[in-house]
């Protein structure tokens, strides 16, 4: 069965890409081999998840066909509290007819991440 391995995201700046994801996901910059074009590798429980490649680009990410990438499942309170120290606009919301609740986070670039939680 496939499953995801990692996300990509490009950025115009690494700095604060890597502290928004360290800060709201508790990722950490790990290995990258070393490739040719620029860019960073941030881990979740010692896995490679989220590859950053720098890029240059004079706006934030368009509207697309791809919207967020969800995370799950985070302690609420906790996960406010991070998130409310980064100073980054969140929304809440909930899938219906379940107990999931999701907490959206933007960040730097037009990035939104979701984290979902048990309610």
């Amino acid at each position: 069965m496939p499953r995801l391995d990692h996300v990509n995201i490009h950025t115009r700046d690494a700095d604060a890409m890597v502290a928004f994801l360290g800060k709201v996901l508790g990722a950490e910059e790990g290995y990258r081999p070393p490739f040719s074009d620029p860019g960073r590798w941030l881990y979740l429980d010692g896995h490679p998840f989220i590859h950053l490649s720098i890029v240059t680009r004079g706006e934030d990410f368009p509207p697309g066909m791809f919207n967020h990438v969800a995370f799950g499942f985070y302690d609420h309170d906790a996960a406010i509290e991070r998130i409310t120290a980064t100073g980054y606009r969140f929304e809440h919301d909930a899938i219906p007819d379940t107990d999931i609740g999701q907490i959206f986070v933007y960040g730097p670039e037009g990035l939104k991440i979701e984290l979902q939680y048990r309610r």
